[in-house]
């Protein structure tokens, strides 16, 4: 008999919480049918754009924005480079890395030479997404290769040899770009970094190549570079897809 009374209040708690849970349930599962057709008709002309935005402003993944773009610039210090831009999906689609590589050589009485010319950076769509006007910021890379021939030796011999230098410059620059599947551009811009003037290299001398003489020769003018500072200008066209 002592027990009989915890145990009737444990039944009629157990009862009663059964009852609740049920009726919360039931609420719940009436308020998942009811919002679809009476609370959105509502929610959606004050809410639903509201998420929509956030979801888009945090995401910004936008299928309609041509991405990726690929084309040739025209300008100094380079005579003509070929790049390609790459427009992220994200930070609201205002960031785009890039990369220009050119190549070309040329030869006269006393060498052969080879310039190399690569550049990565980033750049920032100020206002529109993936046009417009832009800011940006590189590293560039001018690599100059040359084989030497007819040096003048200290012994008065005749020798050969080859010299590499690279002339490295961090870049900023502004430009702007139009949109649509066919774009053109323009850019201007400053860098400043290391850049020689002269390229020394081993010469061996052509009667006797046992014997070698450190020598060294100038590098060609290249438009827009100076001693420490390279002017960069270009004009752009290209296929956005």
């Amino acid at each position: 008999m002592g027990n009989s009374r915890p145990q009737a209040n444990s039944d009629l708690f157990s009862i009663n919480f059964t009852i609740r849970f049920k009726n919360l349930m039931r609420k719940q599962f009436l308020l998942l049918i009811i919002l679809p057709t009476f609370g959105f008709g509502n929610m959606n002309k004050e809410l639903l754009p509201i998420v929509v935005h956030e979801e888009k402003d945090s995401l910004s993944i936008e299928y309609d924005i041509k991405r990726f773009s690929a084309g040739l610039k025209f300008g100094f210090p380079y005579m003509a480079v070929v790049g390609s831009q790459y427009i992220l999906p994200f930070f609201d689609n205002h960031f785009a890395p890039y990369f220009d590589y050119s190549q070309y050589s040329y030869e006269d009485y006393d060498r052969e030479a080879e310039f190399l010319f690569s550049e990565w950076g980033i750049s920032c769509f100020i206002k529109e997404k993936g046009k417009g006007v832009y800011i940006g910021l590189s590293y560039s890379n001018l690599s100059y290769n040359a084989n030497f021939m007819n040096v003048s030796l200290k012994n008065g011999s005749v020798g050969s040899g080859n010299g590499k230098v690279d002339l490295t410059t961090t870049n900023l620059r502004i430009g702007m770009k139009t949109g649509g599947a066919f774009y053109f551009r323009i850019e201007m811009g400053y860098g400043l970094g290391n850049l020689p003037k002269i390229v020394t290299f081993k010469a061996t001398d052509n009667f006797n190549p046992n014997h070698t003489e450190l020598a060294s020769s100038g590098i060609p003018k290249i438009d827009g570079v100076d001693e420490n500072r390279m002017l960069v200008g270009n004009l752009g066209f290209g296929l956005s897809f």
